[in-house]
């Protein structure tokens, strides 16, 4: 047995070995050598342990290797990481790179379901019916503002209670922050709002999870994916098994928030977008090849809980954290809310009159990049970057922090000055180079959502609190915590009441 076993791992060596000579030939993207089976595992996990960040492990070979590289991860198919700002836009806007990757869909018995991972006409599908959905239940009316500010209140009623005068971690404030951010949203989805003074805890429970997995993730996928064999011989040390229990305790939630609706529910008079979702799969249910199903409702339920609130919170989070640190920043800003709006409540008839709050908040996306790449495309024929030769199947990634630190653009890109974003007139100046909800078809669709809330939630956090760094904190390094998606970084404040 042993003997046929390492036969046949020399041959999938060998085999390895001369597809990688042969590619070399080709013009396909540069990239760093990679040894058989492991491809450039190694080399990677060494870079991103020394740099602390995968997107700073990207921008170390980007300088070497140029804006369109090659990396193999495992015995999966080559992933193309992206960078710079042509380059980003060029896959991003050709609807060759819509696909996603065909990675193991733990959660849907190996199917693409939902809206993230999906792709194809079923993506396309799904889509459509969401926003049209999403849009008669108020996202993106006036409807939605009344929510978002019920959401504020009762997180500044929460911090007023129970976090005035004393240090916490900006985690901790984020962890609240985050059921107040997905509370309106949950509203349109399942009709009720969350109130974390309440019974939550099944709630907070799955937040919970959630940060874990983004936390443990990179767009680069997991080392069980990229060599699947591990899930079966090393789950634990692979981290398929930890994986596997938080996709499992989300399903369970959402399997069970979508079955409760479908006993309550009264066909044809929806109540949210679950019971609208109910009613199109009774519309559609005599139609073979349609793609509306269950289990696709519970997919998009649970796309929508983890897109909606982790990128939001996390800027949130990150905004406290640069104000605290930069306290003429904020005083700025209260001196224009005060001015602007004074005692009254935040809403977005005063947007334009707020450049400077405008300008900070897009200059703590710039910097913080809550999401450093894009979610990974795949390339559903066979394609081109730049000249440079991209395989159908082949997975792809836009390094969009590269777009926001490019020196060539932003003048010292590493310095936090919201100015940069003011006109000489006084008002906000938007910039085309901010990217961070994405670009083309596959653009967040809740990018309308997110920048209501940060607008409203941080306008009446300043007016109405003052942030600073606890005594012990210092200067400290605001560049986050590795994940899938940037967290803010663990620092002290504290939070005084300004009126």
């Amino acid at each position: 047995m042993w003997p046929a076993i390492i036969g046949c791992i020399i041959l999938l060596m060998i085999k390895l070995t001369i597809d990688h000579r042969q590619r070399r030939l080709k013009n396909y993207p540069p990239g760093p050598w990679g040894l058989p089976v492991l491809g450039n595992l190694l080399s990677i996990n060494r870079l991103v342990k020394k740099t602390r960040f995968h997107f700073k492990a990207w921008r170390k070979l980007a300088d070497v290797y140029g804006p369109v590289l090659r990396i193999r991860l495992g015995i999966t198919k080559p992933l193309i990481v992206v960078s710079g700002r042509q380059a980003v836009l060029d896959f991003l806007n050709r609807r060759e790179f819509d696909g996603r990757p065909n990675r193991f869909e733990l959660r849907n018995n190996g199917k693409k379901m939902g809206i993230v991972l999906n792709d194809g006409q079923d993506w396309i599908d799904q889509k459509r019916f969401l926003l049209k959905a999403l849009k008669d239940f108020g996202f993106g009316k006036q409807s939605m503002e009344d929510l978002v500010l019920q959401d504020v209140e009762m997180l500044c009623d929460i911090v007023r209670n129970q976090m005035l005068d004393k240090a916490m971690d900006v985690h901790d404030f984020c962890e609240i922050t985050a059921i107040a951010v997905v509370s309106s949203l949950w509203n349109l989805i399942a009709g009720r709002r969350c109130d974390p003074t309440k019974e939550e805890e099944g709630m907070l429970k799955i937040l919970r999870i959630l940060k874990e997995s983004f936390r443990s993730g990179s767009a680069a996928g997991f080392l069980w994916q990229h060599i699947p064999i591990l899930r079966f011989i090393m789950p634990k040390y692979s981290g398929f098994s930890e994986h596997q229990k938080r996709v499992t305790a989300m399903l369970h939630y959402f399997l069970e928030e979508v079955s409760e609706h479908k006993k309550s529910r009264s066909p044809g008079n929806p109540r949210d977008l679950i019971d609208r979702y109910f009613d199109e799969m009774d519309a559609k249910k005599h139609e073979e090849d349609s793609s509306f199903s269950e289990l696709q409702l519970v997919a998009i339920v649970q796309d929508l809980f983890s897109a909606g609130i982790e990128t939001t919170s996390n800027s949130i989070g990150f905004a406290i954290a640069y104000l605290a640190k930069y306290r003429d920043v904020q005083a700025r800003i209260q001196e224009e809310l005060d001015r602007v709006i004074g005692d009254e409540i935040p809403r977005l008839i005063y947007k334009d009159s707020l450049p400077y709050l405008n300008a900070t908040i897009a200059e703590v996306s710039r910097l913080s990049n809550v999401a450093p790449t894009t979610i990974p495309h795949r390339a559903i024929v066979n394609s081109s970057i730049l000249g440079y030769d991209v395989k159908k199947n082949w997975s792809v990634i836009g390094d969009l922090r590269s777009v926001h630190m490019d020196p060539n653009h932003w003048s010292e890109a590493d310095v936090f000055r919201p100015e940069r974003f003011i006109d000489p007139s006084g008002q906000f100046l938007s910039d085309p180079w901010l990217m961070s909800f994405g670009a083309g078809r596959r653009k967040c669709l809740g990018e309308n959502l997110a920048r209501i809330s940060l607008l409203l939630f941080l306008a009446r956090l300043l007016q109405k609190f003052q942030f600073s760094l606890a005594p012990n904190e210092g200067a400290p390094c605001l560049l986050g915590v590795n994940g899938f998606t940037i967290a803010p970084p663990h620092i002290s404040i504290v939070v005084k009441l300004r009126r």
